[in-house]
Formats: structure tokens, sequence, C-alpha cells
């Protein structure tokens, strides 16, 4: 391997998920294509199918988050309601206080899957965010 490209989440609605990680994580858009067919149909195997993309970074940050939100040339894709089948996914964010990111991204309309869990590395929790994608909140350990 030379370098990590990308995460890429599968999203519903590209404009609210982008609006939500703009707003909750400060990330700011660095690529975007509309309409994607002949590339997305090949790669993903699948005839007809069709994306639109963007591709995210935050300010201080290097790596790449790209959202992305297929349809089939049958219709729309169901979202998944957790986080647990084979090929779903998430992404985690270090926060300085659990508490008050989750209340924040609540406002934003994030919705908690579960509890407040602890780990060895300190406490997580799992939302579904706008858009549909899931996201972990994970308390940065004290310092």
């Amino acid at each position: 391997m030379v370098d990590w490209e990308h995460s890429s989440l599968a999203v519903e609605d590209m404009d609210v998920a982008m609006r939500f990680f703009h707003a909750a994580f400060g990330f700011e858009e660095i690529f975007s294509e509309r309409g994607m067919s002949g590339q997305i149909a090949d790669i993903t195997g699948s005839d007809g199918m069709t994306c639109n993309l963007v591709q995210l970074r935050q300010p201080n940050g290097s790596h790449v988050l790209e959202l992305i939100a297929f349809t089939p040339a049958d219709g729309r894709l169901e979202a998944d309601p957790l986080p647990v089948r084979p090929g779903a996914s998430h992404v985690a964010f270090k926060v300085a206080d659990l508490a008050a990111a989750t209340r924040a991204a609540e406002k934003l309309g994030a919705v908690v899957l579960g509890k407040r869990t602890s780990f060895d590395d300190g406490p997580a929790i799992y939302c579904r965010v706008p858009g549909g994608a899931f996201v972990e909140l994970a308390e940065a350990p004290s310092t």
C-alpha cells in the first residue's frame, strides 16, 4: 500500500448529508460530481447505476471523506436502519466532550442509536446523521 486514499459513506440525500458534516465537523467540499453514470456502473458492476458524489476535508485535516448517493437503474435503495450488516459502515470522530458533541449533533438532526457506552479508551455513541450515514462520537481521553 502506498497511502490511504479516502473513506466513503453511502447516503440517501447528498445535500442534507453535506450540510450536516459541514455544520457538525467543519468539513468543506473539495470535489463534487453529480450524475456520475458510466464509471460508477463499471466499478460497482451494476448496469444503469448512477450516483452523486462529493469529497470533503476538514480545514486542518488531510483525510478525505467521500459521501456518495447511489441510484440503481430500478429506483432508490433502502437505507440500513443500523450499521450492522456486512458492508454497512460508520466513521468515528474524537470529541472533547461526548455529551456536548451529542447534543450538538442532535440539534443538527442526528439520531442517537443506542446509549453512551464505555470502552477502555473512553465512552462513545453511535448516531444516524441527516442524509442516512452513521457516525460514532468517541470522547478523547482527558490530558
